[in-house]
């Protein structure tokens, strides 16, 4: 179905019915092809994408959403960088609820282990905010003074992001903020931009926006391992299944595409042609990801 144009055979409460329907049999049932929930930063929608042609507008949202993730129970949380603002959706009660207002320019966001706060990096201030879930809190974990981007936990719930400044991957203190490692800056990273964490190799993945590379990470950040990827000229977005595949967001012009990166192999795949998108996160099955703390597998929990 093409994107934001529903069938005018059925009344609009039909149309919310199906698509309900329809998310509920992906989040629920195993064996599907790859499935995300994105961001059209352009007309201010979120996506339900389903490869490799299925693109149906979720809600609009408002000005510039940006980074996306999922939520504890299948809600999706996303960050509004055009009105510095957090909000999270659930997508069958169809109810949007702000969870953070007063932010500059947020982008970026990763879910903490135990799924009771986020983290969203803000450009526009130089810092990086946690957020809770539970009470909407918002405290500083990162206070400046360098620009950081994307975000992500490792299986042994250390912090990684992307700092602009050192043109750098840094780990991150989860209590002190410190940038406590980082790559070299003989490394060869040229503008990374999205970050993603990859259980099936154990390394950190990350975007070049201007460079046509991906760039393999080891979590001591001390190998960095470019590797060519030349679909689009430009990467944003990047979200790992831990099966062997990487799914990146890339553009060229005014055109976005969701991309495929099979590790094993180093084949590239186009799979969609998603006008607009910006972000996009992984449906998958279950009430939310698991998350390895020191060693120890734990569930994430509710809000």
């Amino acid at each position: 179905m093409p994107m934001g144009q529903p069938s005018h055979r059925f009344p609009a409460q039909r149309i919310r019915t199906v698509l309900v329907l329809m998310l509920a049999a992906v989040f629920c049932q195993p064996g599907f092809a790859a499935e995300f929930v994105g961001t059209n930063t352009n007309n201010g929608q979120l996506l339900f994408i389903s490869t490799p042609n299925t693109v149906i507008t979720i809600t609009s949202t408002g000005v510039g959403p940006n980074g996306v993730i999922r939520g504890p129970f299948q809600q999706i949380i996303y960050v509004l960088s055009g009105a510095g603002a957090v909000h999270i959706f659930n997508p069958y009660a169809r109810i949007d609820t702000t969870l953070a207002t007063g932010l500059t320019t947020p982008v970026d966001l990763t879910m903490e282990p135990g799924c009771k706060s986020i983290l969203v990096s803000d450009i526009g201030v130089n810092k990086v905010f946690r957020i809770s879930l539970a009470t909407h809190a918002v405290t500083t974990l990162y206070n400046g003074p360098d620009k950081i981007q994307g975000l992500t936990y490792d299986n042994n719930g250390n912090l990684f992001a992307v700092d602009d400044q050192l043109n750098a991957i840094v780990q991150i203190s989860t209590t002190t903020g410190a940038i406590v490692n980082q790559t070299s800056s003989g490394s060869p990273l040229t503008a990374p931009e999205g970050l993603a964490f990859d259980s099936y190799t154990g390394e950190l993945f990350a975007t070049s926006s201007t460079g046509q590379m991906l760039y393999e990470v080891t979590t001591d950040l001390g190998t960095v391992t470019p590797i060519p990827f030349t679909a689009e000229p430009t990467l944003h977005g990047i979200v790992s299944d831990g099966q062997g595949n990487l799914y990146v967001v890339g553009t060229n012009g005014t055109t976005s595409y969701i991309l495929q990166y099979a590790i094993p192999t180093a084949a590239e795949k186009t799979l969609n042609t998603v006008p607009g998108l910006e972000d996009i996160a992984l449906i998958l099955i279950g009430p939310c990801p698991k998350v390895a703390v020191g060693g120890v597998e734990e569930v994430c929990g509710g809000i």
